[in-house]
């Protein structure tokens, strides 16, 4: 959690700014997380404290703070060190406004991570049974808060995955390849600490 000053107005000034601080095991089971994020694909998103121990220990991992509140976790678990990752995140109720602010980091992150390949299952649209282009057609067509969110980190559609998971959910399997020239910024634990009033544009 960060530390604000006791009182006054930069006391107020501190709750109403977004911090974004290395992910910790612990904010994975304090945030206050949407209902529609409570179950991914059928299962506890967050799992035991081990696991929690794993996402927290990724080169890319981390927690959005407006004051004392949690806003979002989110980060890359590296399937292979280094070169491939599959993209996560936990949203918290009330994030409003901050959501554009969030989205703008979690992309930037991305663009840095210094991975070849980036994956990301998102939740599709339930209701067309068939299968190849005319199926990421239809997910188009009627994209999920989950859709719309992985379309504004940059990532692309590339397949739709039908009866997956525990769930035995339609999902969308979604593909990014972060900017070659931007890898050796990498962004991988180069800072601990960011925060910004607005846009962290």
């Amino acid at each position: 959690m960060p530390d604000f000053p006791p009182s006054g107005g930069d006391a107020q000034a501190a709750r109403d700014l977004l911090e974004f601080l290395s992910l910790q095991a612990s904010d994975l089971f304090s945030i206050a997380i949407q209902p529609s994020q409570r179950l991914v694909l059928g299962i506890d998103p967050v799992g035991d404290a081990d696991h929690a121990e794993i996402l927290a220990d990724q080169p890319v991992a981390w927690t959005a703070w407006r004051g004392d509140t949690i806003l979002a976790c989110f980060g890359i678990a590296e399937v292979f060190a280094g070169q491939h990752g599959v993209a996560w995140s936990l949203l918290a109720e009330g994030i409003g406004t901050s959501h554009l602010a969030i989205t703008r980091f979690a992309r930037r992150e991305l663009d840095r991570c210094g991975l070849r390949r980036v994956e990301l299952i998102a939740r599709g649209c339930e209701g067309a049974e068939y299968g190849g282009p005319a199926a990421l057609g239809y997910q188009r067509q009627c994209p999920t808060p989950e859709y719309r969110w992985a379309v504004a980190l940059g990532f692309v559609p590339v397949h739709v995955l039908r009866h997956y998971g525990q769930a035995d959910e339609t999902c969308v399997l979604f593909e990014r390849f972060p900017s070659s020239e931007l890898a050796h910024l990498a962004g991988r634990k180069t800072g601990s600490h960011f925060s910004c009033e607005v846009s962290c544009g």
